[in-house]
């Protein structure tokens, strides 16, 4: 969609997971889904009756009459004992094809409309073979690697802004001084050992920028603070590091300003605004809080007109 621009915010330990996954990394999910589906162990085919229906019912099971069918056969029920008792009744076929719908259902709708070889599984639908199972896995694998350098390639073309967290996504605020909960929650109980590491917050700042610079090839200028957790003692780690601005949630802009509902059209919203702390600065920009969950959760259950 080249006329849409559009922020999109990459967290760094998840950019690290990618090329790790790039580069060979592995996990259970992946190691079961590569065995030979007829020299799985008994305890192997329960782990894929217990977790390869990790997928929402409705928009990911329903539409796919065989993914369907087994996620009926096995039913909503999945405690080991029940499960050690229907293992038996799943062929070789039955895990396979559970093995081969599970990733599939979690391709990207871009790759099920434009990837060939994906479409020939869709339009398969079931009776996968070994061959059929290895094909996904190796278009799988390409879409990963694709990731990061096509969000790079949108940067590059002007399209898209990717901006990034701290490193391991801690909430920062709180690295600082846990002490500064109180501000925004008087009543809270906070911890009996105050924690105070604004040198940790600092390193994690700093790490985050650094891997978005070596895969990006240029500095990042935004930032998500973790979770939109911000205070004012982030502003100087923030710009010192050349951070030019961040966001956070429209409640904290409300309640800083002392406004009620500030987004009934009086334009305390839809502003950029400056935070100055000492010598420091950085701009901030509040999202719309409401919107944004209508986004999120509300409108796909609408029909495309309304």
């Amino acid at each position: 969609f080249p006329k849409i621009k559009q922020t999109i915010n990459i967290t760094p330990c998840l950019m690290e997971q990618i090329i790790d996954y790039t580069n060979g990394a592995t996990d259970d999910f992946l190691d079961i889904t590569k065995k030979i589906a007829k020299e799985l162990t008994k305890d192997e085919r329960i782990f894929i009756l217990k977790n390869f229906f990790m997928a929402n019912p409705e928009t990911m099971i329903a539409p796919y009459p065989r993914y369907q069918e087994l996620f009926r056969r096995r039913g909503w029920r999945a405690d080991d004992n029940y499960l050690k008792r229907i293992e038996p009744l799943f062929t070789t076929s039955d895990i396979r094809d559970l093995v081969v719908w599970f990733n599939l259902s979690w391709i990207s709708p871009y790759f099920r409309q434009h990837n060939e070889k994906i479409k020939h599984l869709l339009k398969k639908g079931g009776n996968f073979s070994e061959e059929d199972k290895q094909l996904l896995i190796d278009e799988t694998e390409k879409i990963v690697s694709q990731v990061l350098p096509k969000h790079k390639e949108l940067q590059d073309k002007g399209q898209i802004e990717v901006t990034t967290s701290p490193y391991y996504h801690p909430i920062l605020p709180l690295l600082i001084d846990t002490n500064i909960a109180t501000v925004g929650m008087p009543s809270v109980v906070l911890p009996k050992t105050r924690f105070c590491q604004p040198e940790d917050a600092e390193i994690q700042i700093k790490n985050g920028l650094e891997l978005y610079e070596k895969i990006f090839g240029k500095k990042s200028k935004g930032m998500w603070p973790s979770e939109g957790s911000v205070s004012s003692d982030i502003v100087p780690l923030v710009a010192k590091n050349g951070i030019n601005w961040i966001a956070t949630d429209e409640e904290i802009l409300f309640q800083t300003l002392g406004e009620i509902n500030g987004s009934n059209g009086n334009g305390v919203l839809y502003r950029p605004y400056r935070i100055i702390v000492g010598k420091y600065s950085v701009n901030a920009v509040f999202r719309d809080h409401k919107l944004s969950d209508l986004i999120g959760f509300v409108y796909h259950k609408m029909n495309a007109e309304d």
